[in-house]
């Protein structure tokens, strides 16, 4: 059976059996808040075929994406292991489905099982490479290269030539303003590698905007392969 999340599929069998009772899907809807700044983490979340954003929220009420989760990983894993504080905004950025468990049953699942420590430390190693790159990616390269280095990682992750984002959504995702948005947006759209209406872009020239992304996008993607297959 494929669980539709790399975590769980990369599971092996025994730790898979030990987390199978304690899993349940769920539906999350687009903007849904699953955590804020200072609450304790109650449950871990699996995505399938959802995305979650997490957002570093500044005073003055700003708001910065710092990176995103897919089904390549999980939101709440390393809790499992440490403080289950959380210390950032936690956001379903395009909705969908995903697998949900307690992450007091998790962390208990922890205890007796290396395997599925080591996992969960894989996951967060590669949660890590993905925050670094993306702090040199929004310090050096342009607006334009950064959309597009999203809009590859967001088809990824929904495996889907329709992506449900909203100008509000990519202004976080890229730390801009809408009008910033909407002109880069506007110049992807007029060279025919995107279309976008009413909070829909669709992807019409994947290889355009891989020759338009900067190098982040494969170097997150190597990275999180390398981490995430290595044995041991």
């Amino acid at each position: 059976m494929s669980w539709d999340n790399h975590f769980l599929d990369e599971l092996g069998a025994d730790d898979l059996e030990a987390l199978r009772p304690l899993l349940s899907p769920v539906s999350l809807e687009r903007n849904q808040l699953l955590d804020e700044p200072g609450q304790t983490i109650s449950t871990v979340y699996l995505p399938i075929d959802c995305v979650l954003s997490v957002v570093t929220v500044m005073r003055s009420g700003a708001q910065v994406e710092s990176r995103t989760i897919g089904c390549e990983s999980g939101y709440g894993l390393l809790n499992a292991l440490g403080s289950p504080i959380s210390f950032e905004r936690m956001i379903v950025q395009i909705a969908g489905r995903a697998w949900a468990l307690p992450l007091a049953s998790l962390r208990e699942a922890a205890r007796a099982r290396p395997g599925l420590i080591a996992a969960i430390v894989q996951h967060g190693q590669a949660t890590l490479v993905q925050t670094a790159q993306g702090i040199a990616c929004n310090t050096l390269h342009s607006a334009e290269q950064r959309l597009c280095r999203w809009l590859l990682m967001t088809q990824d992750r929904v495996r889907a030539d329709q992506l449900p984002l909203t100008q509000e959504h990519m202004a976080i995702m890229l730390g801009v303003q809408r009008t910033t948005v909407t002109a880069v947006a506007s110049g992807l759209q007029e060279r025919g590698w995107i279309s976008y209406v009413r909070g829909k872009i669709r992807v019409h020239d994947r290889p355009a905007l891989e020759r338009a992304a900067c190098e982040c996008y494969a170097a997150v993607s190597f990275a999180q392969k390398a981490v995430l297959h290595t044995d041991g």
